[in-house]
């Protein structure tokens, strides 16, 4: 059995998200399974964060390695939220031997075909009491946490502010982006 990684209360967590949606939304909103590790089933949900605002400014809105623009309408209607840990997380970790733990590779992790990590997901949140998932992001080498709803209660809001012009284009910049207003 591979070994939970511990994330201490108090860390600060990322997350750029639509304004529509709170900080804490786990997701879908439906039953239908949408991001890496959301519950095949639909059971339960699930709120993906980073570990710093670069990673989930690339989760977020990089999300297609081939597209060389990050467009201001879509930074516009997101915001850029902290989250505080208000306990200490466990997470089960899918970096370095945890991969091959479960019979995937890298190049799988990080594919646009989120079947077998949805599947893993549902298998790491039924047979353990992992709180999430920690994985590696495709996009900068950074870790990341898809948080499962049950523990909702070890997350609180810190800071929900606009992303600035200047700062979505320095971060477009550190991808190789282009930050353009259409």
């Amino acid at each position: 059995m591979l070994r939970p990684r511990r994330l201490r209360q108090g860390s600060i967590l990322h997350r750029i998200h639509r304004k529509t949606l709170s900080p804490l939304f786990f997701g879908p909103a439906g039953a239908t399974p949408l991001q890496r590790y959301d519950d095949p089933a639909g059971d339960y949900k699930t709120l993906y964060l980073a570990l710093d605002l670069e990673t989930a400014f690339g989760e977020t809105l990089v999300r297609v390695p081939t597209v060389t623009d990050v467009l201001s309408t879509d930074v516009a209607v997101r915001v850029r939220s902290t989250l505080v840990a208000t306990r200490a997380l466990t997470l089960y970790p899918l970096v370095d031997a945890g991969v091959s733990a479960h019979g995937l590779s890298f190049t799988e992790l990080h594919g646009s075909d989120y079947r077998r990590t949805q599947a893993i997901g549902a298998e790491i949140h039924a047979g353990t009491r992992a709180d999430g998932v920690l994985y590696t992001s495709r996009f900068n080498d950074r870790r990341c946490i898809a948080l499962f709803d049950r523990a909702r209660d070890a997350v609180a809001i810190g800071v929900t502010a606009a992303l600035m012009p200047e700062e979505a284009q320095a971060l477009a910049a550190r991808f190789g982006k282009s930050y353009v207003d259409p």
